[in-house]
């Protein structure tokens, strides 16, 4: 006998194990090895078939939201306007300050979910609460129903069988399972679909770093997901504080979060330190694993299957030519609850490739991630990313290779202007700083193309403002009033 969930013995409960077909969600979306072969395989023509199918089936997910309804409307698009992918330009982009919005003036979680009643929700169907990671202010909440939080680890574990890891590996995990996905994402994907056994230390504050190499060692650990300013923090403290070389451990492979290391030097330094390939990841609260590298290493295959992006001029929200810089936008194919249809990312990125990689797929590829348009910065007429500042802060060996923009805002005359401070850390062994500040200004100067002020600080001392936790990173503290900034 089975209850009104599927559940057996006539259960009335909302299980996990019976609030879904499992069958049919791996039929839409392969589980890793069998992606490899076949979907991740196929030709443009038939990727592009395959999205514009996904897309009108979202589209009919969208009509019923009353978020959609109200956002579409107010733009003047009706049902019949959108017939297939070639249409999508005509809705209209959103993005978190409107999800923001929506949540304060329908709370707790606004109108974008589609239900009247989480707790009615709740009666038939599992849901979990993620938040972003508030980079760029308060954290946003996101709710997960299965389907959902499936794809956070089903994604995750295709990425990670892509870069090498297989069954019998064992996974170091310093990211905590927390309210943001990473950590979950990983672990499940370890556990729940590649035969991997995740070890979840959690990030530094969780489990003390020295800890983190012991257990390492112990387990016999040869697969890391970290970010990359942990990675130097684990390899310099297996050193110093367990008085063992990290290479010692034999890694096989690392996946993490490079961010704009268009020049390749912090891959270089993280794997000449580990001894192994590293590998790129791009991922949100909303999108779960959006792009990742393949054996290549050339570009980062956008996950076409399970959702669509465009690449959208910063300021007029026109599509830019291929290789241009602009904000990623998302549409998203898995998302019922929730809905994701053209979200702006506000994530800065460029299409590098739409030609068949070497590894025979045509999923488009993409650039690392190129940081955030909403922590832009004008300076004299020039948009200025903090996260730019990566390839300069690293051409010297002098630095630690951490920085810390500082934008703030000069009145004179009754006008005011928004400056930009460059903070950045020497090693405690660089010996003589000669030249140090002139060489980083000039080399900032060249590749954000507006001079900033440099200043030198000693090793470790960013660690408390730049430090937003799991190894992740803040790379401007803003100083300038809100109502002037630009």
């Amino acid at each position: 006998m089975r209850g009104v969930s599927g559940a057996p013995g006539g259960s009335q409960l909302p299980t996990y194990r019976y609030s879904f077909d499992w069958d049919a969600f791996y039929e839409r979306y392969p589980l890793p090895d069998v992606f490899a072969k076949t979907v991740f395989l196929w030709s443009p023509e038939r990727i592009r078939a395959l999205q514009n199918e996904r897309f009108l089936e979202v589209m009919q997910v969208g009509w019923k939201n009353p978020f959609y309804q109200a956002l579409w409307r107010r733009a003047g698009v009706e049902p019949g306007d959108i017939r297939s992918l070639d249409d999508i330009a005509r809705l209209p982009t959103y993005n978190s300050d409107d999800l923001k919005t929506d949540q304060h003036e329908h709370p707790p979680f606004g109108l974008l979910p589609g239900y009247a009643s989480l707790q009615s929700h709740l009666q038939h169907a599992p849901v979990k609460l993620q938040t972003s990671g508030g980079t760029t202010g308060k954290p946003r909440n996101t709710l997960h129903g299965t389907a959902e939080w499936e794809w956070n680890s089903l994604g995750a574990a295709r990425a990670m069988y892509l870069q090498g890891v297989r069954p019998g590996d064992i996974m170091q995990i310093p990211a905590t399972c927390s309210l943001a996905n990473l950590g979950w994402a990983i672990y499940k994907g370890c556990h729940d679909y590649l035969g991997v056994m995740p070890i979840t230390t959690g990030s530094g504050l969780v489990t003390a770093s020295r800890r983190q190499i012991e257990i390492a060692f112990d387990a016999g650990v040869n697969c890391w997901m970290s970010f990359p300013e942990y990675l130097l923090r684990l390899a310099q403290a297996s050193r110093e504080e367990f008085g063992r070389d990290i290479r010692e451990l034999g890694t096989k492979m690392i996946t993490s979060f490079l961010g704009p290391d268009t020049e390749g030097t912090l891959r270089a330094q993280i794997e000449s330190l580990w001894g192994c390939p590293v590998y790129d990841n791009y991922g949100t609260n909303e999108v779960g694993e959006g792009a990742f590298e393949c054996a290549q290493r050339d570009g980062l295959h956008f996950m076409e299957d399970a959702m669509y992006f465009e690449i959208l001029d910063t300021e007029t929200g026109q599509p830019v030519a291929p290789g241009q810089v602009g904000n990623l936008v998302v549409t998203v194919f898995h998302r019922t609850l929730m809905p994701t249809i053209r979200f702006n990312l506000r994530d800065l990125g460029r299409l590098v490739s739409s030609q068949q990689c070497a590894c025979g797929s045509y999923f488009r590829r993409m650039d690392h991630f190129l940081g955030r348009s909403d922590n832009m910065v004008r300076l004299r007429g020039v948009n200025v990313y903090p996260m730019a500042c990566l390839p300069a802060v690293r051409s010297d060996p002098r630095t630690t290779g951490e920085w810390l923009c500082e934008a703030h805002t000069v009145v004179e005359d009754g006008r005011s202007r928004d400056e930009l401070i460059v903070y950045v850390e020497t090693r405690a062994n660089a010996g003589s700083l000669d030249g140090l500040q002139a060489h980083l200004e000039n080399r900032l100067k060249a590749d954000l193309g507006v001079s900033v002020e440099v200043r030198l600080t000693g090793q470790g001392q960013l660690d408390t403002v730049a430090n937003l936790g799991e190894g992740k990173a803040r790379r401007l503290v803003e100083k300038r009033p809100a109502y002037l900034k630009v």
